[in-house]
């Protein structure tokens, strides 16, 4: 995952984002290629007699479309915390679901837990009895550099 931080005029802003490979003309190219290559391969078994081949072919192709549609799906995924003189602003997006949330700063407690029984740690923002995770995309130690971050400057506010 990548986390890219930014200082602004009035503050700081950190973007985090899930890594894609493939581009959206590049996830084509790859369902075009293996539909040709699939599809010739099943037709070709058929022309031997081997017709089965061809219903096992196109269930894998829809699998795969299925597969490289939820990719694109989630390309757009994104979290953003924005961190001003008198606001902390959280925005997250999940496929469709965009969510905001906004704190005060000074009131703002960073929590960076490890719930029992899950091998990874989260990183909570809570403030007057509501709770955000963030980093939920960041590896462990990316997760860390965040925390250390944020304490930093909600400090500094």
């Amino acid at each position: 995952m990548s986390l890219v931080a930014a200082r602004t005029l009035s503050g700081r802003i950190w973007v985090v984002r899930p890594n894609h490979s493939l581009s959206v003309a590049g996830r084509r190219r790859l369902f075009v290629a293996t539909a040709t290559a699939s599809g010739l391969i099943a037709f070709a078994f058929s022309c031997f007699g081997a017709w089965p081949v061809i219903p096992f072919a196109g269930i894998e192709l829809a699998l795969l479309w299925w597969a490289l549609l939820r990719t694109e799906l989630a390309a757009d995924d994104f979290e953003t915390i924005t961190l001003e003189s008198g606001h902390l602003t959280i925005e997250k997006r999940h496929g469709a679901r965009v969510e905001r949330h906004e704190f005060q700063p000074y009131w703002a407690r960073l929590q960076y837990v490890k719930p029992p029984g899950q091998n990874g740690h989260r990183l909570l923002i809570s403030s007057h009895g509501k709770q955000v995770e963030v980093g939920s995309l960041l590896t462990e130690e990316q997760k860390m550099a965040l925390a250390k971050e944020l304490k930093q400057n909600l400090g500094a506010v």
